[in-house]
C-alpha cells in the first residue's frame, strides 16, 4: 500500500508546466486500477483556454502513445513515461490504447475544469442546504445584473425622501471630484465592489446598517472634524503670538519654514505634507538662520521645547483630521452600494440568479465543516488524485473550499494531490488571486496538516540563452533594489533558470529622451515602428505575425496600433478591434439614441455628420445647418431623396435586434461582409436573449461594455499582434517588444484599503477609506496596512514586468525614458529607474548612449503554422425582418380582436404584465420591455397603459402599490402538505399583518373569493395576520372586490 503524495511543482515561466502536468496525469491514469481511471481524477485551471489546452494535450498524447507507430518513433513525453513507470514501452502502448477509447465513450467523466465551474457543481449539490432554488440559473454578466440594480434604485427617486438625499449627495460630491456627471456610470462602477471576493466580509457587515446609521456617523465625524480644525487654529495662532512677542521675526527662522507652517495652518491649509527635513528631525536641526543675531538664536532656542510640541500637537490634528475626512468622504459611497445591494439581492430572488463572483463566498458557508465523505456523495463522484493549475491565482476562499478534499485524498493510501504554480507570475491579486498562499505552500509555512514535497522545475525550455541569462541577471539585481518584504525578496534570489535552447537570442535596451511638451506615447509608438521595420529587412523570411507588442496600458495600444496602421501594417488587436472603435456601430447606437430620444442633440448631430459624410450630399456644411432644426420627421422625409428609406416609428416598433437590422438595411451599413457590424449584432442578440430591456437600457449597457467588446480574431493571420501584458499570460512569441516602460510601481488609480476603526463609530467596526501615505499615520493598524500594501505593490508590478520579458522565445526589445534627476540619479520606482540602475551596477551604463545589446542578432525560426486554415466569411449574414416576408403572430396578436380576448389572452397578459410591477413608477417601463420583445403591438401598449394605471390608482388599491412597502408578486409558496401555492401580489407589513390581491377577467365567481380564502389561510399559518382580501377584476370596467 503506497502513502498519498502533495507536491508543489514551482514552475517558472517557459519551464514546461503543461508538459509536466500532462506527464504526471498520464502516469496516474495508467497506472490506475480502476475501470474508469480519468472519473477520479480532478484537474483544475483556471480558464476555459487553459482547460481546452489540457484536455487537448492529455488526449493527442494518449493518441500518439496509441499508435503502432510509437514504439518506434522518438517522442520524448512517452520515454519519460515510460521511464518513470520502468514499464515496456509496449504495455503503456496497450494500455495508452483502452484508455483513450474509456475516455472518449466516458468523455463526461474527464474531469478537467475550472475552478468556477467545479464550485457551481457545490452549489447545486447543496442547493437545498443553501436554501436555494433548485433552478437557479449563474450570471456570468456581473455587470448587466449591477445595472439592473442600479436602473432600479434610480427609478426610486423622487418617492423615497432618504433615499432621493443620498443619491443626491452622491451626484454632488462626484461633481465636486470632477467625476462623471453620469451618476448611473459612478454608480455601476461603485457597485463593482460588491463582485469582489475580497471585499465580501466587510459588505455583508456594512448590509446590517441602515441609512439613518450612516446618517449618524457622518453628523457624528463632521462635528469632531470642526471641533478638530478649531483646536489646530487656535494652537497655530498661540505659536504665532508666541513668536511675535519675543520679537522674532518670520526671516529669523531658516527659510521661515516654521512660522509659515503655522500661519498655513491658521488660516485653514491643512495641506502639509511632512516630508520637509526640518520637520523630520525638529527636535535636533537649526531651527534659525546662520544670520540670526546671538539673543534671536538664544531666545529661538529657549522657545524650542513650546514650538515642538506645539509642532507635535498639530501634526496630530492635522492626521486625525485627514482620517476623519477620508472616513465621511465614503459615508455617502457605501451607503448608496448599501442601496444597490439590496437591489440587487431583489433582483436575484426574482429571477433565481446566482453571481458567478458569488460561489466561493456562498459554497464556504457550506463546505468548510462538512466531512468529505458526505460531499463526495453528494457529487456522485471519489476523487483519489488532484491536479491544480495556475494556483498562485487561487483566491483564499477557492483554497478553502478544497481543502476538506485535499486533506481526505491525503489521509488515505494511494491518493496524490499536485500543485503548481509561480509566485512570480502572479498578476491576478485584482480579482482575488493570493500568491502569499502558494509561497507559504512551497515553504511549508502554514497550518495545512499535510507537509508538501517543494520541487522546482529549473530549466526554461522556450527562451534563447541570452534571453535567459538576462532575464536570470535583471531580476536577481532587482530583488536586492525593490522589496521590502523578504519573503518577495526570495523569490527572485532564488536558483536562477537553467537554459535549454541552444540559440544565442538577442536583448536590446534602448531609451527614448524627452523635450518638454514632447508627445510621449506617439515617439514610444515610432520607436516601435523602427524596431519592427529593422527586424523585418534583417531576414527575408521575417515576418509580422512573429512579433508581439506588449503593453501596460489600453491607450498605449491604441497609439502604437494607429501609427503601424497608418504605415500599412497589418495588426491584431483587441484595442485596436474594439468594436466602439467601428463608425458603422457609432451611428447605430446614435441613431437608436435619436429615435428613442428625438430631444438628445448630442446624437442628432452623431447621425447628420455620418449621412453627410458618407452619402453624395452636395454641400454637407448646408446640409448639417439645413438638418439639425428639423423635426425628428421631416429629418427623416428629407433623407429620401438620398435613397435611404427609414421609418422612426417602424424602428420603435420593432425589437432591439430587428431595429438594428432595419438600421443596417435601411442605410445599407453592411455592403459585403463587416467583422464590426456582425459581432455587435451578436452582442445584441445575447442581450435581448439575457433582458427584455429597453433601447435606453440597451444604451447603456453597451456603454459599459464597449471598452471590453472586441472583435474575435482567429489564429495564424500575419499580422503584428498588440496585447496588455495580462493578455500575454501563458503565451510565448517570437520576438517580444515591450514599450512604455517607465511604469511607477507605486502609482494606483483610486485606490481604497479596508481599515478598523474606532469604537466611537461604532456600529461600524472597519471603512472603506481612499488608500494613500497619510495611512502611516492612521495609528498601527494603519501602519500595518500601509507597509502591507506597499510590499504588494512591489511584488505585484515586478512580477508584471517578470511576465512581460518572458514572454519572448528570440528576440527582447524593451524601451524606456532616460529621464535621471540633475544629479544625474535614477527613479528607483520606475521600470526605466530599475532598468539604468541595472546597467549601473552591471558597468555598461554610459550617460551619452542610450542603446543596450545583449546577444546577437540571428535568423529567427519559421512561426508555427496553425492546424487548421481560417476560413474568412466575405458576405455579410443577416437578413432584416420586412425581407423574410414571414408573418409572425404571437399569441396576443392573434387573439385579441377575437371574442376570447377578454376571457384568455388579455387577462394571462395582464397577469404576467402586473407581476413585474411593484409601484406605479415600474408601468411604462415594464410596457417598453414587452413592446421591445415583440410581445405587445404600440396600439396594444397604450390600452393596457391606461388599464394599469386605473388598476394603481384605484382608491381601495393606491396604497397597496405606493414604493417602500414589502411586495411579493407571484411568488411559489409551498404548504406544509407540500402543495403550492401562487397569490398574483402579496404584501406584508412589519406588524406580521398581510394583504392577498389577485387579478381576475370575465364575470365574478364564488369559486374566486374561496380560492382567495384559501391562499388567506394558507398565509396565516405562516404566521401573518391576513387584513384584506382582495378581487380585483379587469374587464372594460375595473371592478375591486374585498372579500
Amino acid at each position: 500500500m503506497n502513502a498519498s503524495t502533495f507536491n508543489i511543482y514551482n514552475a517558472s515561466a517557459g519551464s514546461g508546466k503543461t508538459f509536466t502536468l500532462v506527464k504526471d496525469y498520464l502516469k496516474i491514469v495508467l497506472t490506475s486500477k480502476e475501470f474508469l481511471p480519468h472519473r477520479h481524477v480532478l484537474a483544475i485551471t483556471f480558464t476555459n483556454k487553459a482547460v481546452d489546452e489540457m484536455k487537448t494535450r492529455i488526449v493527442e498524447a494518449l493518441m500518439a502513445f496509441a499508435s503502432p507507430s510509437i514504439l518506434s518513433a522518438t517522442n520524448p513525453l512517452f520515454e519519460q513515461v515510460v521511464s518513470e513507470l520502468a514499464s515496456s514501452p509496449k504495455d503503456i502502448h496497450i494500455k495508452s490504447r483502452k484508455l483513450l477509447s474509456k475516455i472518449l465513450h466516458n468523455y463526461a467523466a474527464f474531469d478537467i475544469s475550472t475552478i468556477d465551474k467545479f464550485t457551481q457543481k457545490l452549489i447545486r449539490t447543496f442547493a437545498f442546504d443553501l436554501k436555494l432554488p433548485m433552478n437557479f440559473e449563474v450570471e456570468l454578466d456581473t455587470d448587466l445584473l449591477l445595472q439592473k440594480a442600479v436602473n432600479r434604485l434610480l427609478s426610486k427617486a423622487g418617492k423615497n425622501t432618504a433615499l432621493t438625499k443620498v443619491l443626491v449627495e452622491f451626484a454632488i460630491e462626484k461633481a465636486d471630484d470632477d467625476k462623471s456627471w453620469n451618476i448611473a456610470l459612478d454608480l455601476v462602477k461603485t457597485a463593482k465592489l460588491l463582485t469582489k471576493e475580497t471585499d465580501t466580509p466587510f459588505l455583508q457587515e456594512l448590509s446590517q446598517r441602515s441609512l439613518k446609521d450612516f446618517g449618524a456617523l457622518k453628523t457624528s465625524l463632521t462635528k469632531e472634524i470642526k471641533e478638530t480644525e478649531e483646536q489646530i487654529i487656535a494652537l497655530s495662532f498661540q505659536v504665532l503670538e508666541l513668536i511675535t512677542a519675543n520679537g522674532i521675526e518670520f526671516s529669523d527662522f531658516t527659510r521661515g519654514s516654521l512660522p509659515k507652517y503655522f500661519k498655513g495652518l491658521a488660516h485653514k491649509n491643512f495641506e502639509a505634507k511632512y516630508t520637509s527635513q526640518w520637520q523630520l528631525s525638529i527636535e535636533t536641526t537649526s531651527l534659525y538662520t546662520k544670520k540670526a543675531s546671538p539673543h534671536i538664536a538664544e531666545t529661538i532656542d529657549a522657545l524650542r521645547p513650546q514650538l515642538v510640541d506645539a509642532f507635535y500637537k498639530t501634526k496630530n490634528g492635522v492626521y486625525r483630521l485627514r482620517y476623519l475626512k477620508n472616513i465621511r468622504k465614503n459615508t455617502t459611497p457605501l451607503s448608496v452600494l448599501n442601496l444597490i445591494n439590496q437591489e440587487l439581492k431583489t433582483i436575484k430572488d426574482e429571477e433565481n440568479l446566482l453571481m458567478i463572483s458569488e460561489f466561493n463566498t456562498i459554497i464556504s458557508q457550506q463546505i468548510k465543516d462538512q466531512p468529505a465523505p458526505f460531499i463526495y456523495e453528494r457529487i456522485g463522484e471519489k476523487f483519489n488524485h488532484f491536479f491544480i493549475d495556475e494556483f498562485q491565482d487561487t483566491s483564499e476562499l477557492q483554497w478553502e473550499n478544497l481543502v476538506p478534499l485535499l486533506t481526505n485524498t491525503l489521509a488515505e493510501s494511494n491518493g496524490s494531490v499536485m500543485l503548481v504554480g509561480d509566485a512570480k507570475q502572479a498578476i491576478y491579486r485584482w480579482r482575488g488571486g493570493k500568491a502569499e498562499q502558494f509561497i507559504n505552500l512551497h515553504t511549508n509555512a502554514t497550518d495545512f496538516p499535510f507537509e508538501a514535497m517543494p520541487l522546482n522545475l529549473p530549466t526554461n525550455y522556450r527562451s534563447c540563452r541570452q534571453v535567459v541569462a538576462f532575464n536570470n541577471s535583471f531580476f536577481k539585481h532587482l530583488s536586492t533594489v525593490v522589496f521590502s518584504n523578504d519573503t518577495y525578496k526570495s523569490l527572485y534570489q532564488s536558483t536562477p533558470q537553467l537554459e535549454f535552447n541552444t540559440k544565442t537570442g538577442y536583448v536590446n535596451i534602448s531609451f527614448l529622451e524627452f523635450e518638454k511638451g514632447a508627445d510621449k506615447s506617439l515617439l514610444y509608438a515610432e520607436k516601435v515602428l523602427n524596431i519592427i521595420t529593422t527586424y523585418l529587412a534583417s531576414d527575408k523570411e521575417a515576418a509580422w505575425k512573429d512579433i508581439c507588442v506588449l503593453v501596460r496600458k489600453r491607450k498605449e495600444g491604441v497609439a502604437v496600433a494607429n501609427l503601424l496602421s497608418q504605415h500599412k501594417i497589418d495588426i491584431v488587436s483587441s484595442e485596436t478591434l474594439l468594436v466602439a472603435q467601428s463608425a458603422e456601430v457609432k451611428f447605430i447606437i446614435s441613431l437608436l439614441e435619436y429615435t428613442h430620444e428625438p430631444s438628445n442633440i448630442g446624437a442628432k448631430l452623431e447621425v447628420i455628420n455620418y449621412i453627410a459624410a458618407h452619402n453624395a450630399v452636395e454641400d454637407p456644411h448646408l446640409f448639417r445647418l439645413k438638418c439639425i432644426e428639423l423635426e425628428r420627421s421631416d429629418f427623416f422625409e428629407i433623407l429620401y431623396s438620398l435613397g435611404i428609406n427609414f421609418s422612426p416609428t417602424t424602428a420603435l416598433q420593432l425589437s432591439i435586434y430587428e431595429s438594428v437590422e432595419y438600421i443596417i438595411s435601411s442605410f445599407q451599413l453592411a455592403k459585403t461582409s463587416d467583422a464590426y457590424i456582425q459581432f455587435f449584432l451578436d452582442f445584441v442578440l445575447e442581450f435581448t436573449q439575457k433582458s427584455m430591456a429597453s433601447i435606453r437600457q440597451f444604451i447603456d449597457y453597451f456603454n459599459l461594455k464597449k471598452d471590453s467588446l472586441s472583435v474575435v480574431t482567429p489564429k495564424g493571420i500575419n499580422a503584428v499582434q498588440i496585447m496588455t501584458v495580462h493578455k500575454s499570460k501563458g503565451l510565448e512569441f517570437p520576438v517580444v517588444i515591450f514599450p512604455y516602460a517607465e511604469l511607477d510601481i507605486y502609482k494606483e488609480l483610486e485606490p481604497k484599503e479596508w481599515l478598523p476603526i474606532e469604537d466611537s463609530f461604532a456600529p461600524f467596526s472597519h471603512f472603506l477609506l481612499n488608500y494613500n501615505k497619510d495611512f502611516e499615520a492612521f495609528g498601527t493598524e494603519g501602519a500595518s496596512v500601509f507597509k502591507d500594501h506597499q510590499s504588494k505593490l512591489e511584488l505585484d508590478n515586478i512580477n508584471l514586468l517578470y511576465v512581460a520579458l518572458t514572454r519572448a522565445v528570440e528576440q527582447l526589445y524593451i524601451v524606456g525614458n532616460a529621464s535621471v534627476s540633475s544629479k544625474g540619479e535614477e527613479n528607483l520606482k520606475t521600470y526605466s529607474g530599475l532598468l539604468i540602475n541595472y546597467l549601473k551596477s552591471s558597468g555598461m551604463w554610459e550617460d551619452t548612449k542610450l542603446e543596450y545589446e545583449f546577444g546577437a542578432l540571428e535568423k529567427t525560426a519559421p512561426s508555427k503554422t496553425t492546424k487548421y486554415p481560417t476560413v474568412f466569411q466575405r458576405d455579410f449574414i443577416s437578413t432584416p425582418k420586412e425581407h423574410l416576408n414571414v408573418t409572425m403572430a404571437t399569441n396576443a396578436g392573434y387573439l385579441w380582436d377575437t371574442t376570447q380576448k377578454e376571457a384568455i389572452e388579455k387577462g394571462n397578459l395582464i397577469h404576467l404584465i402586473m407581476s413585474k410591477v411593484y409601484s406605479e413608477a415600474d408601468i411604462e417601463n415594464t410596457l417598453n420591455d414587452f413592446l421591445n420583445a415583440g410581445v405587445i403591438s404600440s396600439t396594444q401598449s397604450q390600452e393596457l397603459l391606461s388599464t394599469l394605471k386605473a388598476i394603481v390608482s384605484h382608491p381601495l388599491l393606491m396604497s397597496y402599490y405606493s414604493s417602500g412597502i414589502e411586495v411579493y408578486n407571484e411568488k411559489e409558496i409551498m404548504t406544509s402538505s407540500g402543495k403550492t401555492i401562487i397569490p398574483d401580489r402579496l404584501i406584508v407589513f412589519k406588524d406580521l399583518t398581510a394583504v392577498v390581491i389577485d387579478y381576475k377577467t370575465g364575470e365574478p365567481y364564488d369559486k374566486h373569493e374561496v380560492q382567495l380564502a384559501k391562499y388567506s389561510e394558507i398565509i396565516e399559518e405562516m404566521g401573518y395576520r391576513v387584513v384584506k382580501k382582495i378581487l380585483v377584476y379587469i374587464n372594460t370596467v375595473l371592478q375591486v372586490k374585498e372579500c
